[in-house]
């Protein structure tokens, strides 16, 4: 009988994951070793544990060196946030002493290459320059958990948010595009229809709004004939936007992505013209950071100019 996971998970410290973030990133028991000055067998006892403990081979032992197996590639990709996300809290209470400055925990799933997110931000770092921006990128859901635990102080996101997330506000209602390769035929349309890319091959990411894009599309291409074709990879957003470049797909983007250029990319609007996602702030409204309320005072300001708030 398998030991549960909570009993596993206590088993678990970080010298154990740092020994095994480093050998996945060296391939390699000694070089690990090397690095983190602890000997090949220290080394290949606490990746022994770690397997014993989950009950799967996390590397394939090769003359060559070590390499991840398909569970070990898995477990790694998980242990990896939650140990880049506790470095980073060590970081955040060790400079706990210059808070009285300012600080701004922002969480976001858009570029800040173009448009009322980038003017906002742009905005307020000009009037409040004493107070440090903290940015993270990821899926909403991750982001909403961290905003109710305090750890982000706003979170922009694409599309409207429930109340029970906080208080929010839409800051702009952005038009869409599609992303398409310059050299392909879409590319030389001044404008769009999704029936015109029902049987395109779309392309996401599984971080940041991917899954939000995932839907969206879906509700647009749904009903011309066939199922829609939707690749994920574990990419970032330029990522996506240089596999859109190689021929691999298309991808949506907002006007907020226009700012950036991409080889072999172009962005051609879709839809009637009235193709728009809304870009939304949510914050809990029990947070009595002075820097947060500027923030959204500054962005009521943004929305305005926007047409969004009378």
């Amino acid at each position: 009988m398998k030991a549960p996971t909570t009993d596993i998970s206590r088993k678990i410290d970080v010298r154990d994951l740092e020994i095994l973030l480093t050998v996945a990133e060296t391939c390699s028991f000694r070089k690990a070793g090397d690095r983190l000055n602890v000997g090949q067998s220290a080394v290949s006892r606490r990746i022994q544990k770690l397997e014993e403990l989950l009950g799967v081979s996390l590397f394939g032992r090769r003359p060559t060196g070590a390499r991840m197996t398909v569970a070990g590639a898995e477990f790694i990709a998980c242990a990896s946030a939650v140990y880049e996300n506790l470095n980073a809290a060590v970081a955040r209470a060790r400079s706990s002493a210059i808070a009285d400055l300012g600080e701004l925990r922002i969480g976001t799933m858009s570029s800040f290459s173009n448009g009322p997110q980038r003017a906002l931000i742009k905005a307020f770092v000009e009037r409040h320059p004493s107070v440090r921006l903290n940015f993270l990128e990821c899926e909403r859901r991750q982001m909403m958990t961290m905003l109710g635990h305090r750890t982000l102080d706003v979170v922009i996101t694409i599309g409207e948010n429930w109340k029970e997330n906080g208080d929010s506000l839409v800051l702009v209602y952005a038009p869409v595009y599609l992303a398409v390769a310059s050299d392909g035929p879409l590319a030389s349309n001044d404008r769009l229809k999704w029936q015109d890319v029902s049987e395109e091959e779309f392309l996401i990411s599984a971080r940041e709004s991917g899954p939000d894009v995932r839907d969206y599309i879906v509700r647009q291409v749904t009903g011309f004939g066939r199922g829609v074709s939707i690749t994920q990879h574990h990419l970032c957003r330029d990522g996506i936007m240089n596999l859109v470049g190689l021929g691999f797909g298309i991808t949506v983007v907002d006007d907020h992505a226009a700012g950036a250029k991409y080889p072999n990319v172009t962005l051609v609007p879709i839809g009637d013209g009235n193709d728009r996602v809304p870009f939304s702030l949510t914050w809990r409204p029990e947070n009595d950071n002075p820097a947060l309320r500027r923030f959204i005072s500054l962005a009521r300001i943004e929305a305005k100019r926007n047409g969004v708030l009378s």
